[in-house]
Parts: C-alpha cells; structure tokens; sequence
C-alpha cells in the first residue's frame, strides 16, 4: 500500500508537471500561431508590392530603352540648330526643362539657361549619355512629375 501510495503521488506531480508544461506549449503555440499569422500578412503585402514594382518595371523598360535610343542619336550638329533657336517649339523648351532638373537646377528653367547648359555640345552630349538614370533623387522625380504628365 506505501508502494502504491508513493506511486500514485509521483504520478500526480507527474501529472502536474505535464498540465503545467502543456499549458506552457499551449502559450507558446498560440504565440507562434499569431507570429506566423503576421509574418503571412508581411509576406502577402510584400507579394503585391513586389508585383506592383514588376508591373512598373515592365511598363518602364520600353521607355528606357527608347530615351537610349533617342540620346544615342543625339549629333553635336543637332545641338548647335537648338540652342541657336530664339523662340523654341514648347516640346523643346519642356525637354530642355527636364533635361535641367535632372541635371540639379531647381529653379531657373527659362530657355536663356538651357542655351548655356548646352552651351558645349559635345560635352552636353557626352553628359547626357553618361547620366546616372538608376539612381535620380526623389526630388528631381517630383519636379519632373508634370512634365511628364
């Protein structure tokens, strides 16, 4: 009967310990339910982001290569007749226009400044062609938004 009785009370803090750690993983599992349920949310919205960037990516990538193709066929030539032009078509004076804002002018985008931006038409050409289009500030990006509108 003492045998038993041990026994039995070693089986109860047994069982007591069980109900205690199962309570534990119970905690926990809910934890970890709720962490994965967050962790889905992040990646769903991740997913859709990622999806909007490639949609915009591949309505982007005919237009860069058409801005390539247009500032590889610029001609020293070209530039001259341009900036010797007194009262340009609006189309040039707008291209002109962002042409300055990529360049960091934020301020003075009349014509009378574009002729002396190209003033050097072989070094303009060269400028344009090397220009970093990977990497314009966000501010450029704003100031460019109407023209490209």
């Amino acid at each position: 009967m003492i045998d038993v009785e041990n026994e039995k009370m070693k089986t109860d803090n047994l069982i007591e310990v069980v109900q205690r750690e199962s309570a534990d993983a119970e905690k926990e599992a809910e934890f970890a339910a709720e962490q994965e349920k967050e962790t889905n949310i992040a990646s769903d919205a991740a997913k859709a982001e990622k999806a909007t960037a490639d949609a915009e990516l591949e309505e982007a990538i005919p237009a860069m290569e058409r801005a390539t193709e247009a500032v590889n066929c610029l001609e020293v030539k070209a530039i001259q007749e341009l900036k010797a032009l007194g009262s340009p078509p609006a189309q040039c004076v707008e291209v002109a226009k962002a042409v300055m804002i990529l360049r960091g002018e934020k301020r003075n985008h009349g014509w009378p400044n574009a002729t002396k931006m190209m003033n050097n038409p072989k070094q303009f050409i060269q400028s344009v062609q090397e220009y970093d289009g990977d990497n314009i500030d966000e501010w450029k990006l704003d100031m460019l938004k109407p023209i490209l509108e």
